[in-house]
């Protein structure tokens, strides 16, 4: 109600800074807060691998026709209980900081890069437009018609992904009116960073018009935005390739492995939960070809599908060193369901919880074969330098002129750097 009541006041101001800190004050601040990687204590260990064994278990039975009450009431429980014990562990003790607007500008400067952060208001979208060493306040429209717009898009990134008939440019012009409106004119060539309210984290950025052809990434929060980019990995020459080659996702792996000749592969039976998390702890750049489970009653049970079960969110923050940098390629791994006043919960938004720096996620469904030359196209991009921003633009340009390829590279979106 406070940062309400400093929106107000700062909006009929018209001090655009001063709105920009006070969209910032009620914006991700749980994934801003500092999380310490501890392992888990014997007891939660022990759940969080029945809890595997028993979702292994009803998987099974489901896909059987086999009775699954039981093994539902027991993974329920399972849940429960890892659930009531990780809410009484000890915080690290610290806060969120406040946005330094200047520190921003200097950054966005730096980098040649415009922010765009989205609020809203009574039902009404304002953009903030940071960069050049100002911000500038401009009212976009009604926020129904912005979520209208997301859910269309998205449907046609479904269809065209099913090889069906889709109006992917209609979709993105209508993106682009509702969301941003006159909010890029002028802006030239930069780099854009956008910064939308957590009821509209599922935007295909890179289906847009006028950020198709530039680099482009998405951020929760400005202030996680700086924190990425001051983010440096802990061994530039890991990067870990895992695909346990459940069904016909994976096939990326070793395509992608046979041109980089750094990259360690972990796949097949090989590719268990306990190895996966090995893997991740400490890499520069991590590919996981994983199935993912989204759980919006539950966010923080989403999985990855793995050799002997799901890897849950719950395990990723066992980790000591977060990857600096993720690629999720399984459909709608990069879902995340808004909680609270402008929190977010899921798997990508977990990592950059933990201090991840980016990561590249998908918000609908892709076609498989598709994926490949996608995931192909980014990793090529990555050897040679650069953001993630910079290589889902070389994916998206390797995809033109086929539209199932075009649609599953606009179905990838960058999250952080």
């Amino acid at each position: 109600a406070l940062a309400e009541l400093g929106t107000r006041t700062a909006m009929a101001s018209g001090d655009a800074r001063q709105l920009l800190r006070w969209s910032e004050r009620w914006r991700a601040t749980a994934l801003f807060t500092p999380v310490r990687s501890t392992r888990h204590d014997a007891e939660t260990a022990a759940d969080l691998a029945a809890l595997r064994a028993q979702r292994r278990r009803l998987d099974e039975a489901r896909s059987d026709g086999a009775p699954s009450d039981a093994l539902e009431a027991r993974a329920a429980r399972l849940e429960q209980s890892v659930r009531r014990r990780l809410l009484q562990q000890r915080g690290s003790g610290e806060t969120a900081q406040v946005l330094d607007v200047g520190a921003l500008l200097t950054a966005l400067r730096e980098d040649d890069t415009v922010l765009v952060e989205l609020t809203e208001l009574d039902g009404v979208l304002h953009a903030l437009v940071a960069g050049r060493g100002r911000v500038q306040h401009r009212t976009v429209g009604e926020a129904a018609a912005a979520a209208a717009a997301v859910d269309f898009a998205l449907f046609s990134l479904r269809q065209a992904a099913r090889g069906r008939r889709a109006q992917l440019e209609a979709a993105g012009a209508r993106l682009e009116r509702a969301l941003l409106g006159t909010a890029l004119d002028g802006v030239g060539e930069e780099r854009v960073v956008v910064c939308a309210p957590a009821t509209l984290q599922s935007v295909p950025w890179g289906l847009l018009p006028s950020l198709a052809p530039r680099p482009v990434t998405s951020t929760p929060s400005a202030r996680l935005w700086l924190r990425a980019r001051a983010s440096r990995p802990a061994d530039d020459r890991r990067v870990m390739l895992v695909g346990p080659g459940l069904g016909s996702g994976g096939a990326e792996v070793p395509a992608v492995a046979a041109e980089d000749p750094r990259a360690e592969v972990l796949d097949g039976e090989a590719a268990t939960v306990s190895a996966a998390l090995a893997a991740l702890d400490g890499a520069a750049l991590a590919h996981v070809a994983a199935h993912g489970h989204f759980r919006g009653d539950s966010p923080l049970f989403s999985s990855l599908t793995l050799a002997d079960g799901p890897l849950l969110v719950h395990d990723l923050q066992g980790l000591e060193r977060p990857p600096h940098r993720v690629v999720l390629s399984a459909c709608e791994s990069g879902v995340m369901q808004p909680v609270g006043d402008q929190e977010l919960l899921g798997l990508a938004a977990a990592l950059l919880s933990m201090g991840t720096a980016g990561v590249v996620s998908s918000l609908a469904e892709v076609d498989d074969a598709a994926t490949v030359d996608v995931m192909v196209a980014l990793h090529a991009r990555l050897r040679q330098g650069g953001g993630l921003g910079d290589a889902m633009l070389a994916a998206r340009e390797a995809a033109a002129g086929d539209s199932v390829l075009a649609a599953t590279a606009a179905s990838f979106t960058v999250l952080g750097t």
